[in-house]
């Protein structure tokens, strides 16, 4: 009886290791596919993007965090959106719209109170509207809801605020968007990602450097220019390799102040 007793327990203490191991193996995986997503979008180039979400998907069978592999998919996805907006694929967007959808609503099923999943959703369904306008009287209220429950479930959350000023930045005044609106909700992002830490590197910590992008081009819309390049350089001391900021925003600034040397 005591060898039998001995035995379990040195079973227990067994499976106990290796399913620790086992969870730090895929705590690792995830954390390298977190920089495999970054670098992607830095670099933005489809390959890099498809390859960080390829990546995510070889992970979709584990059984210590589905809920947060499959929130990492979407991600993908909806950088990927993105991306195909800037190359007018609007039949490639649609694809990777619905797929981001379908895997935001699995990780959802799983941890429904999950706000990181709640924004993002909302932010795909903007871009199915986006895509087609007459879906805004079915998914404009569907998308502002999502957006509306992960700011409620985590009212300190500054990627919520940054998905939604992104929504406002392209949505009209008259269906409650703007470039104001969308200006103060980046503001709040960036207060909130000031005091923000987030002690599990497997978690969401993306963001602060977009948000202050962002607030970037809400300030060189309304010309102020000199804001703007604080802005963009605050982007580039978060993240120096930042393409965007530095390939695109930063040369369209210079641009306009060229042109309008006044402001």
């Amino acid at each position: 009886m005591k060898k039998l007793l001995l035995l379990t327990i040195f079973s227990f203490i067994l499976l106990s290791s290796f399913s620790i191991s086992l969870a730090t193996e895929v705590d690792s995986l995830i954390i390298f596919g977190k920089q495999k997503l970054a670098l992607a979008v830095n670099t933005w180039q489809e390959a890099d993007l498809l390859g960080a979400r390829a990546f995510f998907e070889r992970l979709s069978n584990d059984e210590n965090y589905p809920w947060l592999i499959h929130y990492y998919i979407a991600l993908a996805d909806y950088r990927l959106v993105s991306f195909c907006f800037s190359t007018n694929d609007k039949d490639k967007a649609k694809q990777f719209i619905e797929d981001g959808i379908t895997h935001l609503k699995t990780s959802l099923e799983q941890q429904p109170d999950y706000a990181e999943a709640h924004s993002l959703l909302g932010a795909l369904y903007g871009n199915k509207i986006a895509i087609n306008p007459f879906l805004g009287i079915t998914l404009g209220p569907k998308s502002g809801l999502e957006m509306e429950r992960a700011i409620r479930l985590e009212p300190r959350n500054p990627r919520s605020y940054l998905i939604s000023g992104c929504s406002a930045y392209f949505r009209p005044k008259l269906f409650g968007g703007g470039k104001e609106k969308a200006r103060a909700q980046f503001e709040r992002a960036l207060a909130l990602f000031d005091s923000c830490r987030v002690d599990n590197p497997i978690m969401p910590d993306w963001g602060q450097a977009e948000a202050n992008a962002w607030l970037g081009m809400c300030q060189m819309d309304n010309k102020e220019y000199v804001a703007a390049d604080s802005s963009f350089e605050r982007a580039l001391n978060i993240n120096p390799d930042y393409g965007w900021v530095k390939y695109v925003l930063r040369p369209e600034l210079a641009k306009k102040m060229t042109q309008d040397p006044a402001n």
